[in-house]
């Protein structure tokens, strides 16, 4: 749930018109979240920065939507972040946008803010008829299906700096349960 992500400062959110969040009452259909690392770049990258991203896929009339929050710490010059279409160590296209400042990138390099949040839907995605992204159902599946991940991008680290897979909450619930038994 969005509320779980730590909430320290607020950028504006990067598609909607006056700023504000305006959380959604539509029926959650799955929600999904990761931890953003450097590590989890392709290649890694060596950085100190971290953070979390989450997004809750909701019905929105006869379509889908997401409602997103991208937080990140101890990082600077943050110019962008998406997701991406791609498996887990590799690199794919971008294919929703949550934050584009390459004139004004942000900071936060002593603690955590909230980089953007909002909602996106079909007008917003940018297909990939390369990785099979030609509509928001194609979206969807691969959200559900593991194959996007979320990246920030820096001035330091133009093809990203921290990143993570989009998971969906049951999987993440049933990675941590496999693990516990070892």
């Amino acid at each position: 749930m969005l509320a779980a992500l730590p909430h320290i400062a607020t950028a504006d959110d990067q598609g909607s018109d006056d700023g504000t969040h305006h959380p959604t009452d539509h029926e959650t259909l799955v929600t999904f979240h990761t931890r953003l690392t450097g590590d989890q770049q392709s290649p890694p990258v060596t950085t100190a920065a971290f953070g979390f991203a989450e997004a809750r896929l909701f019905q929105n009339g006869t379509s889908s939507a997401i409602e997103f929050r991208v937080v990140v710490c101890n990082i600077t010059n943050v110019t962008h972040s998406h997701i991406h279409v791609g498996a887990i160590g590799t690199n794919g296209n971008i294919i929703v946008h949550f934050f584009d400042q390459p004139s004004t990138p942000v900071s936060s390099p002593d603690g955590c803010a909230t980089l953007a949040h909002g909602v996106r839907g079909p007008t917003d995605l940018r297909p990939d008829p390369s990785a099979g992204i030609n509509t928001w159902d194609d979206f969807v599946h691969a959200l559900t299906t593991g194959n996007t991940y979320v990246n920030v991008h820096t001035l330091a680290n133009p093809l990203g700096e921290i990143r993570g897979q989009l998971m969906h909450e049951q999987d993440n619930e049933n990675e941590q349960f496999e693990s516990s038994d070892d």
